[in-house]
């Protein structure tokens, strides 16, 4: 794809960021978090990839996730380029608090015009030296190019972003049309079978880049000592079907600390297309939809169904009414 490689100059202003993001598919935010927030969440993510690693269960690659990864512990003196700390609404109060913060709301309520929208993923990221570039792509690659984008990734830059640390490339302008040229080998899996030119969002701690799911980019290679630590929180319009199950992965002491409009944020909310019906007596409900346990009913049977709390009032009535876009009686 031919365009110019040049990027918009990061800003603080967030109808500056919205602009850049319509016009350019990316926006360097910066300033986006600071002082003892950004230190209480670069801590929580070393420490917990720390411990991943020492107990055997770090998800670890030479390159991304879905690019040759495994769940392990490092050889001794020989940690891989890539490290990915998934699911991290489970692993920290502090992460919950990252999503609320009020500027995702204002840039995903422009670029999905309005739709309703939750989280997607959120994922924690290492990259160390040796790390490789990955394939030319788009998040929505999986389907046709639409007119409005399906995802908003928002990467947190937790330490600089230089381009020999293996910054994250971009094609600038790219998500005005097409989706890149993708091929697949044994030998060198999945490519680029033509060359692109991409460049390299570099940007100081505290910076989310946000790019859109139809902007073609890949992360880089990275020569540096220095690693580079980021929190990729995607989010996603609500008739998406997530990256991450979040509905089965969310943990249940974590529910239960979290409040109304926190789960919300993590899609339990009832859309035309996101009931969440109950599979036990005690299962996770949507915060405006509750829905009663109904396991398999016969008259010789000893089983019975459940009506959980908040079931069949007015207000959950009204809330299903306006979710199909019809008027509760």
């Amino acid at each position: 794809m031919t365009t110019q490689l040049k990027l918009p100059a990061p800003t603080r202003d967030v109808e500056q960021g919205q602009r850049d993001l319509a016009e350019y598919g990316l926006c360097v935010h910066e300033g986006f978090v600071e002082g003892e927030q950004l230190k209480a969440l670069r801590e929580r993510l070393v420490e917990q990839a720390e411990l991943e690693c020492e107990y055997g269960v770090g998800l670890l690659s030479s390159q991304s996730r879905g690019a040759g990864t495994w769940y392990g512990r490092p050889e001794p003196g020989a940690m891989p380029g890539w490290q990915g700390i998934p699911a991290l609404y489970n692993k920290g109060r502090v992460f919950i608090d990252y999503l609320k913060h009020p500027l995702f709301a204002a840039y995903n309520q422009q670029l999905f015009r309005g739709a309703s929208w939750h989280l997607s993923a959120m994922t924690g990221l290492i990259v160390r030296r040796g790390a490789e570039p990955m394939v030319v792509h788009v998040d929505q690659q999986f389907m046709p190019w639409t007119e409005v984008p399906t995802y908003l990734n928002c990467m947190l830059c937790l330490t600089e972003f230089e381009e020999v640390m293996g910054a994250t490339r971009v094609v600038p302008k790219s998500h005005l049309g097409g989706y890149p040229k993708q091929a697949y080998s044994a030998e060198r899996g999945a490519h680029n079978p033509e060359p692109i030119g991409t460049v390299a969002v570099e940007a100081p701690a505290g910076s989310v880049i946000f790019f859109e799911s139809r902007t073609w980019h890949q992360s880089g290679i990275s020569t540096s000592d220095k690693t580079r630590l980021s929190l990729t929180t995607l989010w996603q319009q609500h008739w998406v079907k997530p990256m991450d199950n979040i509905a089965l992965n969310l943990q249940r002491e974590v529910h239960a600390g979290l409040s109304a409009d926190e789960l919300k944020l993590l899609g339990f909310c009832a859309e035309p297309s996101g009931r969440i019906e109950a599979a036990t007596p005690d299962a996770f409900q949507n915060t405006n939809r509750k829905t009663p346990y109904v396991p398999e009913l016969r008259r010789d049977s000893a089983a019975r169904p459940v009506a959980l709390d908040g079931m069949g009032d007015r207000k959950n009535r009204d809330d299903d009414a306006r979710a199909m876009g019809l008027k509760a009686n």
